[in-house]
């Protein structure tokens, strides 16, 4: 394996498990891997193919629950 794939597998290790706790998580992966790739065109692609529907998902989960935590303030 190569310096950038173990690279790119610790930025998963660390960041995946994390994007459940805030959908910023999910925009710094992809801005880590574009840092190790050094290709931003390749690493704005990869992002959109694999990422963005998390990114989509999360934040949708994390507004849901900020209103939810809202309503229960007001009541």
């Amino acid at each position: 394996m190569t310096g950038k794939g173990k690279l790119n597998r610790l930025i998963d290790s660390v960041m995946h498990p994390l994007f459940k706790k805030h959908p910023g998580f999910v925009l710094l992966d992809g801005v880590l891997h574009a840092l190790v790739e050094q290709n931003p065109e390749e690493s704005l692609h990869k992002f959109i193919k694999y990422n963005l529907d998390k990114l989509v998902k999360y934040t949708v989960r994390w507004l849901e629950r900020g209103k939810t935590r809202s309503n229960r303030r007001t009541t």
